[in-house]
């Protein structure tokens, strides 16, 4: 499967941030992502992979700021494995947008690593790693977990 692009992430920002006026409220000040149901289990472990992936940027950075571009490749390399840390039972309920951006971001980790390993240029990593960034805030952007006490596999 091939990854998504960065305009797809950037509509689907555009589509779920305006702050355009809705009545009395703004889209801003409710909350009109789409909702992925999960276990309360689920949506711990997923989060939990997402922290990581999140101190995983921290070392990025780290690394970047003291010139050690081994250290930063090791870091984009760890990051792409995200959508393998989440659980079976949950990626068969994922929407296919959401399985593609965490493709898309996946991929975009890997090649950061390759390309940080390559050209030790930090302009270079740090433009891939703002377009790598794309994908978590286009993800974090248009969904949402909603807990559910139990949930049917898709068939």
């Amino acid at each position: 499967m091939r990854y998504t692009k960065p305009a797809l992430v950037m509509a689907l920002l555009m589509n779920t941030s305006l702050s355009v006026a809705v009545g009395a409220e703004t889209f801003a000040s409710r909350d009109v992502r789409l909702p992925i149901p999960v276990t309360a289990k689920e949506r711990n472990e997923t989060l939990y992979a997402m922290r990581e992936t999140l101190h995983g940027l921290f070392n990025l950075h780290s690394a970047l700021a003291k010139g050690d571009f081994e250290a930063a490749a090791l870091a984009a390399r760890t990051n792409s494995t995200l959508l393998d840390k989440i659980t079976p039972s949950l990626k068969e309920r994922l929407p296919e947008e959401f399985t593609q951006l965490a493709i898309g971001l996946n991929e975009s980790f890997r090649a950061l690593a390759k390309e940080t390993e390559t050209r030790r240029n930090v302009t270079v990593t740090q433009t891939l790693l703002a377009e790598t960034m794309t994908y978590c805030s286009g993800c974090h952007d248009t969904y949402r977990f909603d807990v559910r006490s139990s949930l049917a596999t898709k068939r």
